[in-house]
């Protein structure tokens, strides 16, 4: 926590506050995600293949971001880790969003992720109770889960992400799929 907070609490960094306080610049992390949940999907995805979600603000958001993604024909491939790449173009053709109410597979995979994310806080020892969570892990293949759980094994983390792309990616991101290309 003081790697999170430090910065504004204890060291009342001046550029960390003048850039939180500048209306357009975001602190929203959703395209970090959406980008590392892609890539891992691309990977697992044998052909083609099209995401359905629950009505979301974040995914309204990135939506237009994402038909863009989608949409991006160039042939060209990024190394994000030692298990994941982003290709394009994308194996991935649809992203909709649907009335979780109206759609039994979206409604099973909220049921899924609730269980796994209370699996996840009884076995970090944020909650008791409930689901068994080696059990309920126990359901799933290593492969499956694709989370964002800070990591402070430096030299892994290091090894984990050798000879990555992410500059370059931005840099072409940026004059391809943010830029006046679109």
């Amino acid at each position: 926590m003081p790697e999170v907070i430090g910065p504004l609490a204890q060291y009342a960094d001046r550029d960390c506050l003048s850039a939180i306080a500048t209306p357009e610049l975001t602190t929203d992390v959703a395209m970090i995600v959406l980008t590392s949940l892609i890539t891992r999907m691309e990977v697992m995805a044998d052909g083609p293949y099209r995401v359905q979600h629950d009505q979301s603000k974040n995914l309204a958001t990135y939506h237009e971001l994402l038909q863009r993604f989608i949409n991006h024909d160039d042939t060209v491939e990024f190394r994000a880790t030692e298990i994941t790449t982003l290709s394009f173009p994308l194996k991935l053709t649809d992203v909709e969003q649907v009335d979780s109410k109206k759609s039994p597979a979206v409604q099973l995979a909220d049921v899924m992720v609730g269980a796994a994310i209370e699996a996840g806080n009884n076995l970090a020892g944020l909650r008791t109770g409930g689901l068994n969570p080696e059990q309920m892990l126990a359901l799933y293949a290593d492969d499956q889960f694709i989370h964002m759980l800070p990591s402070t094994d430096f030299e892994e983390q290091r090894r984990f992400r050798q000879g990555n792309q992410g500059g370059e990616l931005i840099d072409y991101l940026a004059a391809n799929l943010m830029g006046s290309k679109r």
